[in-house]
C-alpha cells in the first residue's frame, strides 16, 4: 500500500494505492467548524447531491448512468469530529482493469457532476421528507434518544446539538437558501479528497484537475478538540417518563488535563474495558453479577473529552445501579480490576485496528484521521496500544469524573406488566 499526498490549492488529494481491492473507492470531504443553525441544511444537502444533476436529472437517469458504469455505488453522509462539521460523497466501482478503459474517469467524473453540477431545485421536498424521516426517527430509538437528552444540556457544546436537525427548521428552508449555503461549502469548507485503488497517480491526478471544480481555497481550520466541561460539585439529573419497556440510564462523564497519549491511546483501552463488549466490568457488575441491566455499554469520545454510560435497566434498581456503576470507576482507580480484561481490552483494539485495512472505507478513515488528529500509522498505533499499562489506566482514572445522568423511566404501567 503506496500512500500519496498532493496540494492542489484548492483542495488535497490523497492517493492509497493497492492491489487489495478489484474496485475504487474514492471519497469527496467537506469539513467546517460545526455550527447549530447549519445542522439541518447541511443535512438536506447530503440528501440533494446525490438527488440529480443537470445532466442526470432523474431518478431514472441516475438509475441508468450507475448502471452503464458497472453498477456503481453512490454514498453521502453527515458525522461530526469533535469541533468539525463533515460532509462526505464517495463511490465505489469496478476498475476499468476488469470492464473498459475509460471507465474510470467517465465514474469519477459522474461523482464530480453531481457535486458541482447539481440540481438544488429538484425534488426538494422528496429530499426533506428523507431529513424529516431521520428527525422523527430519534424518537423510536429509545437509546439515541436517551443519550441526546443526556447531552443535550452540556453549555452548548458541538456534543449537545441534535445531529438530525430541527424540523421547524427543515420546513422554512427556500431553494435560494439551500443554494447559498451549497455556494458557502464550494467556497469556504476545506476539501480533501481520497482515492484508493490499483490506480496511476499521474492519470488520477489529471481526472481531478479537469473536473474537480473548486478554484478558491479559504484555509479556516480549528482546534478538533472540543472544551473540557467544567467540574461541577453536584452531579446533574434529568428525568422523563415514557411509555417505554425498560428504563433507559445514560450517565455523562467529563474527562479533564488528560495528555495527547492517554487520549489516542489509554481511553480507548479504559473504555474498551470498563464497558465495550460483553466481557467488561460493567456487564460483569451490573448484569452478570446483580441481573440489574438488560444491557449496559460505554463509549468514549476522545475528541469531546467525555465517555457516555448507557444502560437498559429495571426503573426499580435505579440506584442500586447508579452504585454499581460509581463503584466500578472507582475500582478501576484502585487497580482493583481482572487483568484480563485489561489484556483482552487491548487486543480487541488491535484486531480492530487491522480489519479496518480490510476494507478501503476503513483505509480512508485511516488516514483522515492522520490528516484531522495527527494519529499515527496502524502499525505505530497498535505498538502504542500494546504498551498501555495498568498504571496509565489507573492515572487516567482520576480524570474522569460523572458530570450528569438522565433516566428516560418506563411508566408505571409498563413497569407493572
Amino acid at each position: 500500500m503506496k500512500y500519496t499526498s498532493y496540494n492542489m490549492n484548492a483542495y488535497n488529494l490523497h492517493i492509497i494505492k493497492t492491489d487489495k481491492f478489484k474496485t475504487i473507492t474514492v471519497s469527496v470531504s467537506f469539513r467546517r467548524k460545526v455550527k447549530k443553525e447549519e445542522i439541518t441544511i447541511r443535512n438536506l444537502l447530503k440528501e440533494l447531491l446525490i438527488n440529480s444533476s443537470y445532466n442526470y436529472p432523474t431518478e431514472k437517469s441516475l438509475i441508468v448512468e450507475t448502471e452503464r458504469l458497472y453498477d456503481l455505488k453512490l454514498l453521502s453522509s453527515n458525522y461530526r469530529i469533535g469541533n468539525y462539521a463533515i460532509l462526505d460523497l464517495k463511490t465505489r466501482f469496478l476498475n476499468d482493469k476488469y470492464t473498459e478503459d475509460g471507465m474510470n474517469e467517465e465514474s469519477i467524473k459522474f461523482l464530480l457532476d453531481l457535486i458541482f453540477n447539481p440540481r438544488l431545485d429538484n425534488d426538494v421536498d422528496k429530499c426533506k421528507k428523507k431529513v424529516e424521516k431521520s428527525i422523527k426517527s430519534l424518537n423510536d430509538n429509545k437509546v439515541k434518544y436517551s443519550l441526546f437528552k443526556l447531552l443535550e444540556n452540556t453549555s452548548d457544546m458541538p456534543y449537545s446539538y441534535n445531529s438530525y436537525g430541527n424540523l421547524e427548521e427543515l420546513n422554512k428552508i427556500t431553494i435560494e437558501e439551500i443554494k447559498n449555503y451549497y455556494n458557502s461549502i464550494i467556497k469556504d469548507d476545506l476539501k480533501d479528497v481520497y482515492v484508493v485503488g490499483d490506480v496511476d497517480d499521474a492519470k488520477i491526478k489529471n481526472i481531478f484537475k479537469e473536473y474537480f471544480k473548486a478554484t478558491t481555497y479559504h484555509k479556516q481550520e480549528v482546534n478538533v478538540i472540543v472544551p473540557e466541561l467544567e467540574s461541577n460539585r453536584k452531579i446533574f439529573e434529568n428525568k422523563e417518563i415514557d411509555s417505554v419497556n425498560q428504563t433507559q440510564l445514560s450517565v455523562l462523564c467529563g474527562i479533564r488535563g488528560i495528555t495527547d497519549y492517554e487520549r489516542k491511546y489509554v481511553l480507548p483501552v479504559y473504555g474498551e474495558m470498563l464497558g465495550g463488549t460483553a466481557n467488561s466490568i460493567l456487564f460483569d457488575a451490573v448484569r452478570g453479577k446483580n441481573s440489574y441491566a438488560y444491557y449496559v455499554n460505554s463509549i468514549v469520545k476522545p475528541y469531546d473529552n467525555i465517555m457516555m454510560i448507557y444502560s437498559g435497566i429495571d426503573g426499580n434498581n435505579q440506584d442500586d445501579v447508579k452504585k454499581i456503576i460509581i463503584k466500578s470507576l472507582k475500582d478501576i482507580g484502585k487497580g482493583k480490576f481482572d487483568i484480563n480484561k485489561f489484556d483482552s481490552a487491548k487486543k480487541t483494539i488491535v484486531t480492530g485496528i487491522k480489519a479496518s485495512l480490510d476494507s478501503p472505507i476503513g483505509i480512508i478513515n485511516n488516514y483522515y484521521a492522520m490528516l484531522l488528529v495527527n494519529a499515527l500509522s496502524c502499525e505505530e498505533r497498535i505498538n502504542n496500544i500494546m504498551k498501555v499499562t495498568v498504571k496509565d489506566i489507573i492515572n487516567l482514572s482520576k480524570k474522569i469524573s460523572i458530570y450528569s445522568y438522565f433516566v428516560l423511566e418506563a411508566s408505571n404501567e409498563e413497569n407493572s406488566n
